[in-house]
């Protein structure tokens, strides 16, 4: 049997020890800063279905001479909206999942992570709402006049 010439030297078991516990100090740093950042990528897709519930919103409006639909069932705005409109968070498309219809123009949005929420006064005028993560983040579209 030949050998292979020099001498042979595999790591130390402190050597090994030095590197897990430096993967194990660079995990604890980067695992927290990925979730935040998903939670910022959430929110910018509740930010981005609004805008998009906007788009749609004023859409029908110009279809319908200038006035804004009072609900976003059947013919109105949800069906202006592509059908790919889901909740960010939860993933869940529909009605009380990824969009809501308020009672009234003042009223708040539901509670609910990445939920865009719409609501009318009169058909001259819209606001639109919505929730980031734990409410973290309240926006209010308005339009109208």
């Amino acid at each position: 049997m030949s050998r292979l010439p020099g001498p042979q030297r595999g790591f130390t078991l402190i050597e090994l020890m030095i590197v897990v516990v430096i993967i194990a100090i660079l995990a604890a740093i980067s695992i927290p800063n990925f979730a935040q950042m998903m939670d910022r990528a959430k929110e910018g897709s509740t930010k981005a279905n609004m805008h998009e519930m906007q788009l749609a919103t004023e859409d029908y409006g110009v279809q319908n001479e200038g006035k804004f639909p009072d609900v976003m069932d059947g013919s109105h705005i949800v069906n202006l909206m592509s059908g790919a409109y889901k909740n960010p968070f939860s993933g869940s498309p529909g009605s009380g999942n990824a969009w809501e219809d308020r009672s009234t123009f003042a009223a708040p949005a539901s509670n609910v992570s990445g939920i865009s929420s719409y609501a009318d006064s009169a058909t001259a005028q819209y606001n639109i709402k919505g929730h980031g993560k734990a409410a973290g983040l309240t926006l209010i579209l308005t339009g109208g006049s």
